[in-house]
C-alpha cells in the first residue's frame, strides 16, 4: 500500500470514481378501483447529483436529484422528500455538526411508482484538528467494477494501520488497504492509525449499487485516474468510461460532460483550485481541493482532485499530554509545553517519486500565527477550547492546559500562502 507523508493541512484526498446513484424502485400497486393485482413497471432511476462526498462539520451542502427514463432521457421531477441517517436539514439543505458517517437519501414518487436513492457521506472533524485521513473517504461502487485501494494520509511521524469491515458479506478490506465489493448494501472501513503511540480511527462510508430496475442505456460511469494529485501550474488528463446496464462499454457512442464540484473549505468558502475543458483536461490553479464529474445521459462518474502546496509547516512535539497523570509512566505531565514550528518547500518531483527526502527546510513567514481551531459550533468550541497559548512568535508557542478542562485539541502554525501545521494535545483530568 502507497502510504502518503505529507505536512500542513491534512490533505483529504477523498478520491471517488464510481456510479452515483443507489436505486430501488417500489412498485406501487393501482388504485383500489382498479385491479389490485397489477403493478405498475418502473421505466426510471433516480440519481442523486452530489454523489459521494466528505465535508467538514459545521458546513452545510444543498443535494439535489433528477430522474433518467429508460431512453437515458433527463426528468426534473419535483417533490423530493430527503432524509438523512444523521444530521440536521431543512428540504434539501443539510448541515453537519458532527463528524460520523452515514448515508443521504431521497425519494420522489412519479408517474405512480415511488422511486429511492441513496448516497454516503463522510463527516470530518476540523481539517487542522486530524491526525491523519484516508482516502477515498466515502465510497460508492459496484461488485463488477473491481476493488479499491485505501491510501492513507497522515502528518509525519512513524504510523501503523489496521483495516476491519464492519459487514465483510457486503465489502470485505485486506490487511493492505485493499477493499473488495461483494454484495448490495451499506457499511463501513474502520481504520485505525498508530502514529507515534496514539491510536486514531477513521470510518470509510461503502455503498455497493446494483444494476438498475429501468434497463439504461448508460447505467455506469467510471472516471479514471479517481484521484489526482496536483502541484498548481500543472495539467492532468482524466478519461471516463460508461456501460450500460448489461455491463456493455458504451463510451463510443455517448459524449462525456465535464464539471468542476467545488469543495467546502475551512472558511467555508468553496474551493477553485482547479479547472477542466471539454475532453476532461485539468489544470491546477490554486491550491485546495474540488471534485470532477464526467456526466452522461443523466449518469454521473466522480474523481478528485489535490492541488497540493509547495511550502508545508510542520510543528513539533507531534503530540503531547498535559496536565494530570502519563497512564504509561505514571508520572505527572506538565501543565504547559512549548511548541515549535518549522517551514519547509516541497520537491515536487522528489514527491511524486514517493522519496521520504522531498521536504527542504527555509525560513519561517514573519507572519507565521498560531492559534487553536474553533469553528463557532457551541459543541466543538467546548471540546476544542481547553489550552491557552502564550509568548506566540514566529517560531514557537507555550500551550497551557485550562484548569477544570480535559480533552483533546490541536495547536496549529498558518502562514498565509502555506497548508498550515499542526499537533495533537490531549488535556488529562
Amino acid at each position: 500500500m502507497k502510504t502518503i507523508k505529507t505536512t500542513g493541512r491534512i490533505l483529504l484526498f477523498a478520491a471517488i470514481s464510481s456510479t452515483l446513484f443507489f436505486t430501488n424502485c417500489k412498485k406501487k400497486k393501482d388504485t383500489p378501483a382498479e385491479d389490485p393485482s397489477v403493478t405498475v413497471t418502473s421505466k426510471y432511476t433516480l440519481v442523486i447529483d452530489n454523489g459521494a462526498q466528505s465535508i467538514e462539520q459545521g458546513k452545510s451542502i444543498s443535494y439535489g436529484a433528477h430522474l433518467v427514463s429508460s431512453s437515458g432521457a433527463i426528468i426534473n421531477a419535483s417533490g423530493v422528500v430527503w432524509t438523512s441517517t444523521f444530521g440536521s436539514f431543512s428540504g434539501s439543505n443539510f448541515t453537519f455538526n458532527k463528524d460520523t458517517t452515514g448515508t443521504i437519501s431521497a425519494s420522489v414518487t412519479y408517474e405512480g411508482v415511488t422511486y429511492t436513492a441513496k448516497v454516503p457521506i463522510s463527516i470530518e472533524p476540523l481539517k487542522s484538528s486530524q491526525l491523519f485521513a484516508v482516502v477515498p473517504s466515502a465510497i460508492i461502487w459496484s461488485t463488477n467494477s473491481g476493488p479499491i485501494q485505501l491510501t492513507s494520509v497522515y502528518l509525519g511521524g512513524s504510523a501503523t494501520y489496521a483495516y476491519m469491515s464492519e459487514n465483510t458479506g457486503i465489502a470485505s478490506v485486506s490487511s493492505a488497504g485493499l477493499v473488495t465489493f461483494n454484495a448490495v448494501g451499506s457499511t463501513n472501513i474502520k481504520v485505525t492509525a498508530t502514529i507515534n503511540g496514539q491510536p486514531s480511527v477513521i470510518r470509510v462510508p461503502v455503498l455497493v449499487v446494483g444494476i438498475p430496475e429501468a434497463p439504461l442505456p448508460v447505467a455506469r460511469v467510471v472516471v479514471s485516474p479517481p484521484l489526482g494529485q496536483m502541484f498548481k501550474g500543472e495539467t492532468l488528463q482524466l478519461s471516463a468510461k460508461a456501460y450500460d446496464s448489461n455491463g456493455n462499454d458504451v463510451t463510443g457512442n455517448v459524449t462525456f460532460n465535464y464539471t468542476v464540484i467545488p469543495k467546502i473549505e475551512d472558511d467555508g468558502v468553496p474551493t477553485n483550485a482547479a479547472t477542466v475543458n471539454g475532453s476532461g483536461l485539468v489544470s491546477a490553479v490554486a491550491l485546495g481541493d474540488v471534485y470532477i464529474q464526467a456526466s452522461t445521459n443523466g449518469i454521473m462518474g466522480q474523481a478528485e482532485i489535490v492541488v497540493n502546496p509547495d511550502t508545508v509547516i510542520i510543528v513539533t512535539p507531534f503530540y503531547a499530554s498535559l496536565g494530570g497523570i502519563d497512564p504509561m509512566t505514571l508520572q505527572p505531565n506538565p501543565t504547559s509545553l512549548s511548541f515549535t514550528a518549522n517551514t519547509y518547500k516541497v520537491n515536487r518531483a522528489a514527491y511524486k517519486a514517493n522519496s521520504p527526502n522531498f521536504l527542504t527546510s527555509i525560513p519561517n513567514s514573519p507572519g507565521l500565527t498560531w492559534q487553536v481551531p474553533l469553528s463557532g459550533i457551541p459543541e466543538i468550541d467546548n471540546y476544542f477550547n481547553i489550552v491557552t497559548l502564550s509568548n506566540a512568535n514566529n517560531t514557537s508557542v507555550t500551550a497551557t492546559a485550562i484548569p477544570g478542562k480535559v480533552g483533546a485539541t490541536v495547536v496549529v502554525a498558518k502562514a498565509s500562502g502555506i497548508y498550515f501545521g499542526g499537533a495533537g494535545v490531549t488535556v488529562m483530568p
